[in-house]
């Protein structure tokens, strides 16, 4: 990708993690934008392959998501972003950032399970939790937005990349 793909992508991800982190909702307008200007950059400017390959980049993002949003570990707007960003990205990106923000949802959930431990429940009691049961009342309705894990993992992709 270059240097103002990414610009443009980072942009979208800022946009989405800030409704995420504040609603834990991720628009569809947001998505529906960030999809079509993938899909439109690349059908213009590399023809029916750049279009392909934009198409290719939305499955790889939405196909693994779909499942673990079947299995009520993400929510909808999460899958649908990642489709979006596979456009712009293509596959092999959109697939790279999706495991390293597995990798860093699940530390983000052993970080919340820990706080659980009697040892921690009192330093965790004095964390702010804006999303469902806070970890340390030991509550079932725990959640944290994904973008928490997917930012990180991008700036990962972005200094490799």
């Amino acid at each position: 990708m270059t240097w103002w793909e990414w610009l443009v992508v980072g942009a979208l991800l800022g946009a989405a993690c800030w409704t995420d982190l504040r609603r834990m909702r991720i628009p569809n307008g947001l998505n529906l934008i960030f999809a079509a200007g993938g899909l439109t950059y690349h059908g213009l400017s590399h023809g029916s392959q750049g279009l392909a390959w934009a198409c290719l980049g939305a499955l790889c993002g939405i196909v693994p998501l779909y499942a673990m949003n079947r299995l009520g570990g993400i929510g909808g707007g999460d899958v649908k972003w990642f489709g979006a960003f596979g456009t712009w990205a293509g596959p092999s990106l959109a697939f790279e950032l999706l495991i390293v923000s597995v990798l860093i949802g699940g530390a983000i959930a052993c970080v919340v399970l820990a706080l659980r431990a009697p040892g921690l429940r009192s330093l965790g009691r004095k964390l702010r939790w804006p999303w469902g049961d806070h970890p340390a009342a030991g509550g079932r309705k725990i959640a944290f937005p994904f973008m928490l894990a997917v930012a990180p993992g991008f700036l990962i992709l972005l200094g490799k990349g």
